[in-house]
């Protein structure tokens, strides 16, 4: 079974799960989110990309504008449908959507990259969806830093210090390809904890150059680093100082990442 059907089978029909995602969908004053605030106010068409229950895009939608949610859990679409009837949601792979080309003025993503497994396809999908003109938006984790790691990492955190820090040498020039490592999930139907079910770490920096290899306008992007813990250890403290002077690459190392494209 792979890691999608099996998440799917045993962790994503429960309602609980959604719940516990809800109160992260609610958080008004994430950076992430003020961003999609500000630009969902001029997009007639909005469309969420892993939306679960809704309650993020119901925030975004207002007045006329077209909400569609797209998520694969039955139980995430059924909590939808009843909560936010205004909102149309649709159960579909994020790799095939099928919803017309350039369609929607505002497409985004939040915190839906680190449970996916193929995440190039639905970044291309995410792309083909996006009207002329309009914004693409990713939020997620940025467990791919290389000072940073997953619930389910397992591994030397050293040794992905230093693969870490090579890498972004290799992506100053853009690449075609993601190159996110793949972990293994550690949440079942008994046993889940917040993002046991990662089953990739996303990192801002192999993301904007492979964004960049496909020619696209970024509008602006961020690490997060205001995100940081208070009582963050020694080292990560320093890494905050040098990524918020904006020195390379501790600028790319922050908790979540953000990336706003254009496309033209």
């Amino acid at each position: 079974m792979n890691k999608t059907l099996r998440l799917e089978k045993e962790v994503w029909r429960s309602e609980t799960y959604f719940l516990l995602a809800k109160k992260g969908s609610m958080d008004i004053d994430h950076p992430g989110m003020k961003i999609l605030k500000k630009i969902s106010r001029s997009a007639k068409s909005i469309l969420d990309l892993g939306c679960g229950e809704g309650t993020r895009l119901n925030l975004l939608v207002a007045g006329n504008q077209n909400g569609i949610g797209v998520d694969i859990s039955r139980k995430a679409l059924e909590m939808g449908k009843k909560s936010y009837p205004k909102i149309k949601f649709i159960k579909a792979d994020l790799e095939k959507i099928p919803l017309p080309s350039e369609s929607f003025d505002l497409v985004y993503s939040a915190y839906v990259f680190e449970h996916i497994t193929k995440p190039v396809k639905v970044l291309d999908e995410a792309i083909r969806l996006t009207s002329i003109n309009g914004y693409l938006v990713v939020i997620a984790p940025n467990y791919g830093a290389p000072n940073r790691a997953s619930p389910p990492f397992k591994g030397s955190r050293v040794k992905k210090l230093i693969q870490g820090i090579l890498g972004d040498i290799r992506n100053l020039l853009p690449i075609g390809d993601l190159k996110w490592r793949k972990v293994e999930p550690i949440a079942d139907k008994t046993n889940y904890e917040m993002d046991w079910d990662t089953t990739i770490e996303p990192y801002l920096g192999s993301l904007l150059s492979y964004v960049r290899s496909l020619n696209l306008k970024i509008e602006q992007y961020s690490s997060s680093w205001s995100e940081e813990l208070p009582n963050a250890k020694i080292f990560q403290r320093l890494f905050k100082i040098l990524g918020e002077l904006g020195i390379y690459p501790f600028n790319l190392w922050g908790s979540h990442l953000i990336l706003v494209i254009r496309k033209s």
